[in-house]
């Protein structure tokens, strides 16, 4: 699914990676359909600073440069020039480039292997163990799964806290290693007869594009939330369920200061 993010991350490719920042504006507006004087820029800041600091938690190489880091004039918003790994000379030469770009490479390699190893559990384990972590991970209170034999659709029950508000969920869980879930599902989980006000799908696949708007929010209905593969791997990175993190030795920099004596 295509966020703000990566629509700006469009924008800047076709206007050499560098605008003002109420271009930006101007252009997302006619991209998403609203009118650019129903917001201002700060839209757009906050939009490239959370995908800088999001990225950053993944493990992965940040994409814009903006004023609120300190390398982009007031007012301006850029691409941040992803490096490609070169040899061992050009890591030694430039590590402050390469290194990131080692490690975000090292990190996607381990994403990919994370989300093979999920798709070879069984589908019990995946609705029972598994997805306990994950909700768990994610903030859920209160997980009971539900027995296997007689869940009726339901494979765990769950609540989260929406403020001082406690709210009941009713959890639906695909262990599909290919097909995508479409909206029938989502229809089917609203369906299911019971007091709990949201009803949450987990998938160690992906959402069809028409579950993903039936799944919107609607009136009078039970709210859906989808929990994807990817959002998975994400999850299981953030809280080290199935990967590790690995220290990496410190990293010096040469003081140029210190050869004028100061």
């Amino acid at each position: 699914m295509t966020t703000r993010a990566d629509l700006i991350v469009e924008i800047l490719k076709d206007h050499q990676g560098r605008l003002s920042v109420s271009e930006v504006l101007a252009k997302l507006a006619l991209r998403e359909g609203f009118k650019s004087d129903d917001f201002n820029s700060s839209i757009v800041s906050s939009t490239v600073r959370q995908d800088n600091r999001t990225r950053s938690n993944k493990g992965l190489v940040k994409r814009f440069k903006f004023f609120g880091d300190g390398d982009e004039d007031r007012g301006f918003v850029s691409l941040i020039k992803q490096v490609s790994i070169g040899s061992k000379k050009q890591i030694i030469d430039n590590p402050y480039t390469q290194i990131p770009a080692l490690v975000e490479a090292a990190n996607v390699k381990a994403k990919k292997q994370l989300k093979e190893a999920i798709s070879q559990i069984t589908w019990r384990e995946f609705e029972s163990s598994f997805l306990t972590q994950i909700l768990d991970a994610l903030g859920f209170e209160d997980i009971q799964i539900t027995p296997s034999t007689r869940d009726g659709g339901k494979d765990a029950y769950c609540s989260y806290r929406r403020g001082l508000v406690k709210s009941e969920a009713i959890v639906s869980a695909k262990h599909w290693k290919e097909n995508v879930i479409n909206a029938s599902e989502i229809q089917r989980l609203r369906g299911i007869k019971g007091n709990a006000d949201t009803g949450i799908i987990v998938t160690s696949s992906a959402f069809s594009d028409k579950a993903i708007e039936e799944a919107a929010p609607s009136q009078n209905q039970r709210s859906i939330v989808l929990i994807d593969g990817n959002l998975i791997v994400d999850t299981c990175f953030e809280k080290q369920i199935g990967v590790k993190q690995v220290s990496i030795q410190n990293l010096y920099e040469f003081d140029p200061y210190f050869a004028n004596g100061e």
